[in-house]
């Protein structure tokens, strides 16, 4: 599904810009500070509701205005749709075809967004919370079921956590503990069976970047050889004490290795940015495995960032491979070289201009 038309307004510096993108490949120029990350987040806003800078959406809206828009056409064979967010006074209003859109998880449905990006390495260095998130996104776009699931269990763990802080005991408590550890079983399979899935691109992306062995290795967020409930159960005192639930899916994690050793202590800046690149290509290819080619759009911010020349040359290599249309920016001048059949772009004070 790729994003055909772009119309942005007032995010960040970005004035009021309109685009027709290249299905597969586009490049956008500028020098630093003129609004190349800034359109990347405009479509990442359109794709997941958030930027990939900040949790704040109100941090985007361009100094002087009280309201940012962006809204996109995408397509793919004969299916096409009208996607738009517009964010004024603390509320973001989703629109699919003219029409309110029931969740923000419809748009993503419809506009899978996955974005390499300086701060990248954060996926490998960071804590378990951007693991989890970058697990939770890629079952979601692949697995139906896993919204639902996900949300019934999130919906449990505040009802469990809500009793827990009351000091609730006995039979209420339990009322909540079984449904829980029942929903929580179903979240964790799913992504047990995704990281099975993604295991082996994660292996032959991150060799062909690092030259090494890249391995993930998937942590429920409770003791292995236990099911949930006997692990709710083993935690019971402890929970009651803290007066949170200490065990579940939202306690996963997703181990990163890098050769014999963890990825998040071992590797070098380069290497953990490497390594997440080669997490999420891996996640583009297996996405496309599943459901089609060019169904997803990649978003790459100046992927020259702290690389040196050969290892940017297999990325460059890997990128070219990636089966998603792309959007990728780049200094005037810089190692990124447009393919050709590609749309080229330059931006510079809130404007865009197409040059190729």
């Amino acid at each position: 599904m790729s994003l055909r038309r772009l119309q942005v307004k007032a995010v960040r510096c970005l004035q009021e810009i309109e685009a027709d993108l290249h299905p597969h490949r586009n490049y956008v120029f500028g020098p630093n500070g003129a609004g190349k990350t800034s359109l990347l987040e405009s479509v990442y806003l359109l794709g997941r509701g958030r930027s990939f800078r900040t949790r704040d959406t109100r941090r985007l809206i361009r100094h002087g205005e009280s309201r940012l828009f962006v809204y996109g056409e995408v397509g793919f064979d004969d299916e096409r749709h009208r996607l738009g967010v517009a964010f004024e006074r603390g509320k973001l209003d989703k629109r699919l075809d003219g029409a309110p859109a029931e969740s923000m998880a419809t748009l993503a449905s419809i506009l899978p967004a996955y974005v390499i990006d300086p701060s990248s390495h954060g996926l490998v260095e960071g804590g378990p919370s951007e693991r989890r998130r970058f697990l939770d996104w890629g079952v979601f776009h692949v697995e139906q079921s896993y919204l639902a699931a996900w949300r019934r269990y999130r919906r449990l763990l505040s009802q469990r956590n809500a009793a827990l802080k009351a000091r609730t005991g006995g039979a209420e408590l339990e009322a909540w503990t079984a449904p829980l550890a029942e929903a929580g079983a179903e979240v964790d399979a799913l992504r047990r069976g995704y990281v099975t899935r993604l295991a082996p691109w994660v292996e032959a992306h991150g060799q062909r970047l690092l030259q090494v062995p890249l391995r993930i290795e998937y942590r429920p967020g409770w003791p292995e050889g236990q099911t949930l409930a006997q692990a709710l159960a083993a935690s019971r005192a402890r929970d009651l004490q803290t007066g949170v639930t200490e065990v579940g899916p939202h306690r996963a994690d997703l181990l990163v290795r890098l050769g014999e050793g963890a990825a998040r202590d071992e590797a070098s800046r380069g290497q953990q940015k490497l390594a997440a690149c080669a997490l999420i290509l891996a996640q583009v290819a297996l996405h496309a495995a599943s459901l089609g080619p060019e169904r997803a759009v990649l978003l790459v911010d100046d992927p020259a960032a702290e690389l040196d020349r050969n290892s940017l040359d297999r990325l460059v290599q890997l990128l070219a491979e990636a089966p998603a249309q792309q959007l990728l920016t780049g200094l005037p001048g810089s190692a990124l070289t447009p393919v050709s059949e590609a749309a080229v772009f330059h931006v510079e004070q809130g404007g865009l201009r197409r040059m190729v």
